[in-house]
Order: C-alpha cells, then sequence, then structure tokens
C-alpha cells in the first residue's frame, strides 16, 4: 500500500526564527511538532484565514503560528510566531 500523502515544506522566516528561539525549550518543541503536523496533513486541515489578509493562524497553546500556503510549490511560509494578541496586533500594525 503506497502512502499519497506527500508533506509539505516548511519555510521558517527570520523574524519567526527569532521569536521562536526566544521561548522556553518546551515550547519550542510544541511549536516544531505542531508545524511538522501541519506540513504532514495540510490538505486535511480546516485553515482559519485571518480577517482582511491572506495569512492563516495556527494555535499551539496560547501561541500563534502566523503562515501563507503556496499551494503550487506545496510550501508553508512560517511569518511570525508568539503570543495571541501580540502576534494579531503585530500583523495589524504592518
Amino acid at each position: 500500500m503506497q502512502n499519497d500523502k506527500q508533506k509539505w515544506e516548511a519555510i521558517i522566516s527570520p523574524l519567526a526564527l527569532r521569536r521562536l528561539e526566544r521561548l522556553p525549550k518546551e515550547i519550542i518543541q510544541d511549536i516544531i511538532d505542531k508545524i511538522e503536523w501541519l506540513c504532514s496533513d495540510v490538505n486535511i486541515i480546516k485553515h482559519s484565514r485571518l480577517k482582511g489578509g491572506n495569512e492563516f493562524s495556527l494555535h499551539s497553546g496560547q501561541y500563534r503560528i502566523i503562515y501563507l500556503l503556496d499551494h503550487l510549490h506545496q510550501r508553508i511560509d512560517i511569518l511570525d510566531i508568539g503570543k495571541h494578541d501580540e502576534t494579531y496586533k503585530k500583523l495589524r500594525n504592518k
């Protein structure tokens, strides 16, 4: 039996990487696990688009992972990672 599910690639922006590296190790691991889950199951997940933009949000505890989907290249661009209110406020102020 062949698995037709193809894993997408996650590209983490320099901003998201800096924010991720500042978090406690256990939270970093939770977020990495969530990103890996997203890459493996991207085609069956109901993605939550943010109001007024093209970005999506994925919850990992009290943290949010802001991302874009590139269907052509099967790539997930991780734009930002942070606490719920802080992340959304920064995104709106761009």
